[in-house]
């Protein structure tokens, strides 16, 4: 969320920060509570993250929240995003992206992991009325902006005033400056990667390891993963969507959470897609060989307008 309350949520747009909490939560049925007590709760959450900006500038603090379609329906509210729907699940006989959908999710983050944690808190003091958690993770910046793997992360991401046109929503009033937001939380399999030979490695991304420089298209295979992810509409132009990924890890799981945020929720339907589709060979994306998705969420992040609509009501 930015301080401008016309526009976009500020975290949305806003360079890539070091730390970041994924939260997900879901309605409590043992705590029912009216939904326009609800919605007000919902719609003071901003307050809390301009409070703790003013207070720790330095922290470069972002909120951004966002709702599943099904939470939009609970919720009774009126309009409803045009493309807002759940997770688009994928099965086939080589891989598995699972729908999780949540009802909420709470993307906070900055420079400071205990300001993002202290910003959590209180949103989730404030929810607990209403809310349980599902799951929250840490997302940290790993060496120069790179995967577990050690591969460069988002270096397709758009720059500019092109992430505005690629992320936030301009054409389905009242719902401009929205963003529809994809999550998912991928566990790597980094002894299986660890074996592989560095060209092996560099064969799966399409790109060099240590100088992170892409492949000629000529010398990339169909599985690379910058192969099946340089995809293109209709009219022939390239689908891009707004990273916001980072990893996370402890001593038992690692992994990735990828944060994806578009103008329409096609451009990571369908680079998903194309990750996932079987070749002659039966084949898909190779990063996919060593690490797998857990969890898959859709929601849309609605404009701060959104927000000042229910805190008088």
């Amino acid at each position: 969320m930015s301080n401008n309350h016309n526009s976009y949520q500020g975290g949305i747009l806003a360079p890539a920060s070091s730390n970041a909490l994924f939260i997900t939560l879901n309605r409590d049925p043992l705590k029912c509570q009216p939904v326009k007590s609800l919605l007000k709760q919902v719609s003071q959450l901003p307050n809390y993250l301009f409070e703790l900006q003013k207070a720790y500038p330095e922290a470069e603090l972002y909120l951004t929240l966002a709702l599943s379609s099904d939470f939009w329906d609970f919720l009774e509210i009126l309009p409803k995003p045009k493309q807002l729907q759940g997770f688009k699940a994928i099965h086939n006989q080589q891989v598995s992206m699972p729908a999780t959908d949540a009802d909420m999710i709470l993307h906070i983050r900055s420079q400071r992991h205990d300001i993002n944690y202290l910003l959590a808190l209180r949103l989730f003091e404030q929810l607990t009325p209403a809310m349980q958690l599902d799951e929250m993770v840490h997302g940290f910046k790993y060496l120069d902006s790179r995967d577990l793997t050690g591969f460069v992360d988002g270096t397709e991401n758009p720059e500019g005033k092109e992430r505005e046109q690629v992320a936030i929503v301009a054409n389905d009033a009242p719902f401009n400056g929205g963003s529809y937001l994809h999550l998912q939380k991928y566990q790597h399999q980094l002894n299986d990667w660890q074996a592989l030979s560095l060209k092996q490695q560099e064969d799966s991304y399409g790109r060099t390891k240590a100088e992170n420089i892409e492949y000629p298209a000529a010398q990339k295979s169909q599985c690379a993963h910058t192969k099946r992810t340089s995809i293109k509409d209709l009219q022939g132009k390239g689908i891009e969507i707004l990273r916001h990924s980072l990893p996370f890890g402890d001593l038992n799981q690692s992994g990735l959470l990828f944060a994806s945020y578009g103008a329409s929720p096609e451009s990571f339907n369908l680079m998903l897609e194309s990750m996932c589709q079987l070749d002659e060979n039966s084949a898909t994306d190779s990063i996919l060989r060593v690490t797998s998705a857990v969890s898959g969420h859709a929601f849309f992040a609605p404009n701060l307008d959104w927000f000042k609509q229910f805190q008088n009501s």
